[in-house]
Protein backbone atom coordinates (compact mmCIF):
# COMPACT_ATOMS: atom_id res chain seq x y z
CA UNK A 1 0.00 0.00 0.00
CA UNK A 2 0.92 3.60 -0.61
CA UNK A 3 0.23 6.28 2.15
CA UNK A 4 0.69 10.07 -0.37
CA UNK A 5 0.64 13.04 2.51
CA UNK A 6 -0.33 16.15 0.96
CA UNK A 7 2.16 18.63 3.30
CA UNK A 8 0.76 21.62 1.26
CA UNK A 9 -2.78 20.55 2.36
CA UNK A 10 -1.45 20.49 5.81
CA UNK A 11 0.17 23.85 5.65
CA UNK A 12 -3.13 25.22 4.14
CA UNK A 13 -5.31 23.49 6.68
CA UNK A 14 -3.09 25.55 9.34
CA UNK A 15 -3.48 28.48 7.56
CA UNK A 16 -7.17 28.39 7.46
CA UNK A 17 -7.95 27.29 10.94
CA UNK A 18 -5.38 29.84 12.32
CA UNK A 19 -8.16 32.58 9.90
CA UNK A 20 -10.94 31.15 11.38
CA UNK A 21 -9.19 31.79 14.58
CA UNK A 22 -8.02 35.09 13.60
CA UNK A 23 -8.40 36.95 17.23
CA UNK A 24 -6.35 34.38 18.59
CA UNK A 25 -2.38 32.47 18.48
CA UNK A 26 -2.88 29.30 16.93
CA UNK A 27 -0.53 26.26 17.71
CA UNK A 28 -0.21 22.87 16.40
CA UNK A 29 -1.04 19.26 17.96
CA UNK A 30 1.90 17.12 16.56
CA UNK A 31 1.60 14.21 18.98
CA UNK A 32 1.27 10.35 17.83
CA UNK A 33 3.87 11.24 15.39
CA UNK A 34 1.64 13.86 13.47
CA UNK A 35 -1.36 12.10 13.83
CA UNK A 36 0.17 8.97 11.74
CA UNK A 37 1.81 11.26 9.05
CA UNK A 38 5.35 11.44 10.30
CA UNK A 39 5.85 14.26 13.20
CA UNK A 40 9.30 15.93 11.51
CA UNK A 41 7.67 16.48 8.31
CA UNK A 42 4.29 17.76 9.62
CA UNK A 43 6.42 20.62 11.99
CA UNK A 44 8.39 21.58 9.24
CA UNK A 45 5.73 22.18 6.76
CA UNK A 46 3.73 24.08 9.74
CA UNK A 47 6.81 26.22 10.86
CA UNK A 48 7.40 27.39 6.70
CA UNK A 49 3.68 29.15 7.18
CA UNK A 50 4.19 30.34 10.55
CA UNK A 51 3.20 28.10 13.34
CA UNK A 52 5.81 28.48 16.45
CA UNK A 53 4.23 26.62 18.77
CA UNK A 54 3.97 22.65 18.79
CA UNK A 55 2.09 20.25 21.31
CA UNK A 56 3.04 16.55 22.25
CA UNK A 57 1.69 13.85 24.26
CA UNK A 58 4.68 12.74 26.18
CA UNK A 59 8.65 13.53 27.08
CA UNK A 60 9.58 11.03 25.08
CA UNK A 61 7.80 12.72 21.95
CA UNK A 62 9.65 16.01 22.87
CA UNK A 63 12.97 14.84 23.08
CA UNK A 64 12.50 13.10 19.33
CA UNK A 65 11.11 16.56 18.26
CA UNK A 66 13.58 18.35 19.87
CA UNK A 67 16.45 16.84 18.04
CA UNK A 68 15.08 17.48 15.02
CA UNK A 69 13.91 21.31 15.65
CA UNK A 70 16.42 22.59 18.59
CA UNK A 71 14.54 26.31 18.95
CA UNK A 72 11.22 25.06 18.73
CA UNK A 73 8.63 26.11 21.17
CA UNK A 74 7.93 22.39 22.16
CA UNK A 75 4.82 21.88 25.25
CA UNK A 76 4.23 18.25 26.75
CA UNK A 77 0.88 17.38 27.62
CA UNK A 78 1.37 15.06 29.97
CA UNK A 79 3.24 17.36 32.31
CA UNK A 80 6.36 16.95 35.01
CA UNK A 81 5.67 13.48 35.61
CA UNK A 82 7.29 11.58 38.42
CA UNK A 83 11.10 10.43 36.47
CA UNK A 84 10.52 13.24 33.71
CA UNK A 85 12.26 16.21 34.91
CA UNK A 86 15.63 15.81 33.70
CA UNK A 87 14.61 14.93 30.58
CA UNK A 88 12.16 17.85 30.21
CA UNK A 89 15.23 20.16 31.26
CA UNK A 90 17.72 18.73 29.29
CA UNK A 91 15.54 19.21 26.65
CA UNK A 92 13.69 22.61 27.26
CA UNK A 93 10.72 21.01 27.24
CA UNK A 94 7.82 22.69 28.67
CA UNK A 95 5.32 20.69 30.23
CA UNK A 96 1.31 21.25 30.71
CA UNK A 97 1.19 20.59 34.61
CA UNK A 98 -1.76 18.53 35.03
CA UNK A 99 -1.91 18.94 39.24
CA UNK A 100 -0.39 20.55 42.40
CA UNK A 101 2.30 17.94 43.10
CA UNK A 102 3.30 18.50 39.52
CA UNK A 103 3.74 22.19 39.82
CA UNK A 104 5.37 21.99 43.41
CA UNK A 105 7.82 18.87 41.35
CA UNK A 106 8.89 21.53 38.46
CA UNK A 107 9.30 24.98 40.29
CA UNK A 108 11.13 23.29 42.47
CA UNK A 109 13.60 21.90 39.91
CA UNK A 110 14.31 25.05 39.16
CA UNK A 111 16.65 27.93 40.94
CA UNK A 112 14.40 30.51 38.85
CA UNK A 113 11.04 30.70 37.60
CA UNK A 114 9.78 27.17 35.53
CA UNK A 115 8.42 27.44 32.42
CA UNK A 116 4.87 25.56 32.18
CA UNK A 117 1.80 26.09 31.03
CA UNK A 118 -1.28 24.53 33.56
CA UNK A 119 -3.92 22.35 32.52
CA UNK A 120 -7.37 23.36 35.14
CA UNK A 121 -10.29 20.41 33.89
CA UNK A 122 -13.39 22.20 33.25
CA UNK A 123 -15.43 19.16 32.63
CA UNK A 124 -13.65 16.34 30.61
CA UNK A 125 -12.69 14.57 33.92
CA UNK A 126 -9.52 13.05 32.46
CA UNK A 127 -6.56 15.23 33.17
CA UNK A 128 -5.80 18.69 34.82
CA UNK A 129 -6.16 20.32 38.41
CA UNK A 130 -9.65 18.85 39.81
CA UNK A 131 -12.17 21.54 40.90
CA UNK A 132 -10.73 21.15 44.55
CA UNK A 133 -6.93 22.05 43.42
CA UNK A 134 -8.82 24.94 41.28
CA UNK A 135 -10.29 26.55 44.20
CA UNK A 136 -7.23 26.10 46.11
CA UNK A 137 -5.43 28.01 43.50
CA UNK A 138 -7.95 30.94 42.80
CA UNK A 139 -7.61 30.94 46.91
CA UNK A 140 -4.44 31.44 46.99
CA UNK A 141 -2.17 32.07 43.48
CA UNK A 142 0.76 32.30 45.24
CA UNK A 143 0.74 28.28 44.86
CA UNK A 144 1.72 29.33 41.25
CA UNK A 145 3.70 31.95 41.89
CA UNK A 146 7.30 29.67 40.88
CA UNK A 147 6.06 29.31 37.47
CA UNK A 148 6.64 31.51 34.59
CA UNK A 149 3.43 30.84 33.27
CA UNK A 150 2.89 30.40 29.33
CA UNK A 151 -0.65 29.12 29.07
CA UNK A 152 -3.81 28.39 31.46
CA UNK A 153 -5.66 25.72 29.45
CA UNK A 154 -8.64 23.49 29.64
CA UNK A 155 -10.18 20.93 27.14
CA UNK A 156 -13.25 20.49 25.34
CA UNK A 157 -15.13 16.99 25.86
CA UNK A 158 -18.18 17.69 23.85
CA UNK A 159 -16.98 20.50 20.51
CA UNK A 160 -17.86 17.97 18.19
CA UNK A 161 -21.20 17.27 19.64
CA UNK A 162 -24.69 18.50 17.51
CA UNK A 163 -25.89 19.30 21.26
CA UNK A 164 -23.91 22.80 22.05
CA UNK A 165 -25.13 22.50 25.72
CA UNK A 166 -21.85 20.86 27.21
CA UNK A 167 -19.60 22.70 25.33
CA UNK A 168 -21.17 26.17 26.30
CA UNK A 169 -21.14 25.13 30.08
CA UNK A 170 -17.44 24.69 29.64
CA UNK A 171 -17.08 28.31 28.14
CA UNK A 172 -18.35 29.85 31.04
CA UNK A 173 -16.08 27.77 33.27
CA UNK A 174 -13.05 28.74 32.08
CA UNK A 175 -14.43 32.64 31.34
CA UNK A 176 -14.72 32.49 34.99
CA UNK A 177 -11.03 30.70 35.21
CA UNK A 178 -9.68 33.27 33.13
CA UNK A 179 -11.66 36.44 34.90
CA UNK A 180 -10.04 34.86 38.44
CA UNK A 181 -6.90 33.77 36.70
CA UNK A 182 -6.19 35.60 34.26
CA UNK A 183 -2.04 35.03 33.74
CA UNK A 184 -0.80 32.73 30.50
CA UNK A 185 -2.46 33.16 27.58
CA UNK A 186 -5.84 31.09 27.89
CA UNK A 187 -6.53 28.49 25.71
CA UNK A 188 -9.44 26.04 25.71
CA UNK A 189 -10.09 24.76 21.68
CA UNK A 190 -9.67 21.77 19.83
CA UNK A 191 -10.10 22.10 16.18
CA UNK A 192 -13.77 21.40 17.00
CA UNK A 193 -13.51 24.13 19.69
CA UNK A 194 -12.55 26.49 16.71
CA UNK A 195 -15.61 25.81 15.07
CA UNK A 196 -17.54 27.13 17.90
CA UNK A 197 -16.60 30.56 17.22
CA UNK A 198 -14.91 33.43 19.37
CA UNK A 199 -16.19 33.08 22.19
CA UNK A 200 -14.31 29.69 22.39
CA UNK A 201 -10.97 31.05 21.10
CA UNK A 202 -10.02 33.04 24.04
CA UNK A 203 -6.03 34.06 23.65
CA UNK A 204 -4.89 30.60 22.05
CA UNK A 205 -6.00 27.55 20.41
CA UNK A 206 -4.49 24.17 19.71
CA UNK A 207 -5.83 22.11 16.40
CA UNK A 208 -5.17 18.67 15.61
CA UNK A 209 -7.33 16.93 13.18
CA UNK A 210 -8.15 19.40 11.37
CA UNK A 211 -4.95 19.85 10.12
CA UNK A 212 -4.86 16.36 8.99
CA UNK A 213 -7.90 16.76 6.96
CA UNK A 214 -10.89 15.64 8.96
CA UNK A 215 -13.07 18.13 10.32
CA UNK A 216 -14.78 17.21 13.55
CA UNK A 217 -17.72 20.10 13.69
CA UNK A 218 -20.85 19.18 13.31
CA UNK A 219 -22.52 22.27 12.26
CA UNK A 220 -20.43 24.11 10.04
CA UNK A 221 -17.23 23.60 7.81
CA UNK A 222 -14.34 24.68 8.29
CA UNK A 223 -13.31 24.29 4.57
CA UNK A 224 -10.09 21.94 5.18
CA UNK A 225 -8.12 19.88 2.51
CA UNK A 226 -7.50 16.05 2.69
CA UNK A 227 -3.94 15.48 3.75
CA UNK A 228 -3.95 11.93 3.45
CA UNK A 229 -4.19 9.47 0.37
CA UNK A 230 -4.05 5.77 0.65
CA UNK A 231 -3.92 3.39 -2.36
CA UNK A 232 -3.26 -0.08 -2.45
CA UNK A 233 -3.09 -3.01 -5.15
CA UNK A 234 -4.84 -5.39 -6.26
CA UNK A 235 -3.72 -8.95 -6.27
CA UNK A 236 -5.57 -11.38 -7.66
CA UNK A 237 -9.54 -11.19 -9.11
CA UNK A 238 -11.55 -14.08 -9.14
CA UNK A 239 -15.81 -14.95 -10.43
CA UNK A 240 -17.52 -17.12 -8.11
CA UNK A 241 -21.18 -18.75 -8.17
CA UNK A 242 -24.51 -17.64 -6.24
CA UNK A 243 -24.14 -19.04 -2.40
CA UNK A 244 -20.32 -19.25 -2.67
CA UNK A 245 -18.68 -17.25 0.71
CA UNK A 246 -15.94 -14.83 1.16
CA UNK A 247 -13.13 -14.61 3.62
CA UNK A 248 -12.20 -16.06 7.26
CA UNK A 249 -15.87 -17.08 8.89
CA UNK A 250 -17.90 -17.16 5.47
CA UNK A 251 -19.82 -13.96 7.15
CA UNK A 252 -20.43 -13.07 3.00
CA UNK A 253 -22.03 -15.16 0.49
CA UNK A 254 -22.94 -13.97 -3.31
CA UNK A 255 -26.67 -13.44 -3.99
CA UNK A 256 -25.40 -13.85 -7.47
CA UNK A 257 -22.54 -14.58 -9.77
CA UNK A 258 -19.72 -11.77 -8.03
CA UNK A 259 -16.33 -10.58 -9.02
CA UNK A 260 -14.34 -10.34 -6.16
CA UNK A 261 -10.99 -8.50 -6.23
CA UNK A 262 -8.57 -9.33 -3.36
CA UNK A 263 -6.23 -6.29 -2.02
CA UNK A 264 -2.90 -5.76 -0.46
CA UNK A 265 -3.95 -4.06 2.75
CA UNK A 266 -5.33 -5.58 5.95
CA UNK A 267 -5.49 -4.85 10.00
CA UNK A 268 -1.61 -5.05 9.83
CA UNK A 269 -1.62 -1.97 7.85
CA UNK A 270 -3.99 -0.25 10.15
CA UNK A 271 -7.12 -0.99 7.91
CA UNK A 272 -9.37 -1.82 10.88
CA UNK A 273 -11.42 -5.02 10.76
CA UNK A 274 -14.38 -3.35 11.71
CA UNK A 275 -15.15 -2.30 8.37
CA UNK A 276 -16.06 -6.00 7.63
CA UNK A 277 -18.70 -6.30 5.22
CA UNK A 278 -19.05 -2.38 5.92
CA UNK A 279 -16.40 -0.20 4.35
CA UNK A 280 -15.76 0.77 0.79
CA UNK A 281 -12.69 1.40 -1.83
CA UNK A 282 -13.01 2.98 -5.20
CA UNK A 283 -11.55 2.47 -8.58
CA UNK A 284 -11.43 5.44 -11.09
CA UNK A 285 -14.25 6.94 -8.81
CA UNK A 286 -16.74 4.09 -8.63
CA UNK A 287 -16.83 2.80 -4.72
CA UNK A 288 -16.61 -0.80 -4.61
CA UNK A 289 -18.13 -2.65 -1.24
CA UNK A 290 -15.47 -4.28 1.08
CA UNK A 291 -17.31 -8.11 1.69
CA UNK A 292 -16.09 -10.66 3.82
CA UNK A 293 -13.84 -10.21 6.95
CA UNK A 294 -10.90 -7.66 6.99
CA UNK A 295 -7.95 -10.11 7.40
CA UNK A 296 -4.18 -8.93 8.95
CA UNK A 297 -2.92 -8.70 5.00
CA UNK A 298 -5.43 -8.70 2.62
CA UNK A 299 -9.29 -7.88 2.00
CA UNK A 300 -11.79 -8.46 -0.86
CA UNK A 301 -13.67 -6.31 -2.83
CA UNK A 302 -17.15 -6.78 -4.25
CA UNK A 303 -16.72 -5.30 -7.71
CA UNK A 304 -19.59 -6.67 -9.95
CA UNK A 305 -20.91 -3.57 -10.36
CA UNK A 306 -18.05 -1.45 -12.03
CA UNK A 307 -18.49 -3.97 -14.99
CA UNK A 308 -18.34 -1.54 -18.13
CA UNK A 309 -17.37 1.21 -16.11
CA UNK A 310 -13.95 0.17 -14.27
CA UNK A 311 -11.78 -2.89 -15.49
CA UNK A 312 -10.27 -4.20 -12.47
CA UNK A 313 -7.53 -6.63 -12.76
CA UNK A 314 -4.37 -7.82 -11.04
CA UNK A 315 -2.43 -4.66 -10.51
CA UNK A 316 -5.70 -2.43 -10.49
CA UNK A 317 -5.26 0.31 -7.98
CA UNK A 318 -7.75 0.97 -5.32
CA UNK A 319 -8.13 4.23 -3.18
CA UNK A 320 -8.57 3.26 0.25
CA UNK A 321 -8.58 6.84 1.34
CA UNK A 322 -8.77 9.82 -1.47
CA UNK A 323 -11.21 12.08 -3.41
CA UNK A 324 -14.10 9.25 -3.32
CA UNK A 325 -13.44 7.71 0.06
CA UNK A 326 -12.59 10.29 2.61
CA UNK A 327 -10.58 10.00 6.00
CA UNK A 328 -14.43 10.37 7.80
CA UNK A 329 -15.84 8.38 5.47
CA UNK A 330 -13.54 5.12 6.54
CA UNK A 331 -14.32 6.42 10.39
CA UNK A 332 -17.60 6.45 9.85
CA UNK A 333 -17.85 3.24 8.27
CA UNK A 334 -15.52 1.32 11.02
CA UNK A 335 -17.91 3.19 13.92
CA UNK A 336 -15.06 5.21 14.78
CA UNK A 337 -13.03 8.91 14.59
CA UNK A 338 -10.70 10.22 12.02
CA UNK A 339 -8.34 10.24 14.81
CA UNK A 340 -8.21 6.44 15.03
CA UNK A 341 -7.97 5.44 11.55
CA UNK A 342 -5.00 8.25 10.89
CA UNK A 343 -3.21 7.17 14.18
CA UNK A 344 -3.53 2.89 13.18
CA UNK A 345 -1.93 3.84 9.46
CA UNK A 346 0.67 1.18 9.73
CA UNK A 347 4.49 1.79 8.85
CA UNK A 348 4.37 -0.68 5.81
CA UNK A 349 2.51 1.25 3.54
CA UNK A 350 5.36 3.02 1.62
CA UNK A 351 5.00 6.50 2.05
CA UNK A 352 5.33 9.64 -0.30
CA UNK A 353 5.50 13.51 0.66
CA UNK A 354 3.99 16.14 -1.96
CA UNK A 355 4.65 20.05 -1.72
Amino acid sequence: AELTIDLGALAANWRQLAGVASDADTAAMVKANGYGVGAVRAVEALASVGCREFFVADVNEGVDLRAAFPDAAIYVLAGAAAGSVEDLKQARLVPTLLDLGQVKRWSEAHDGLAPASIHFDTGMNRTGLSSTETEAVLADPTLLDGLDLHHVMSHFACADSADPAHANQQIERFSELRQRLPGGRGSLANTAGIGLGSAAHFDHVRPGIGLYGADPTPNRSLGLKPVVELTAPVLQVRDIGQGETVGYGATWSAVRPSRIATIGVGYGDGWLRAQSNRGCVAFDGHRAPIVGRVSMDLITVDVTDLLGDVEVVAGSVAELIGPTVSIDDVAAAAGTIAYEILTDLSARHQRHYRN
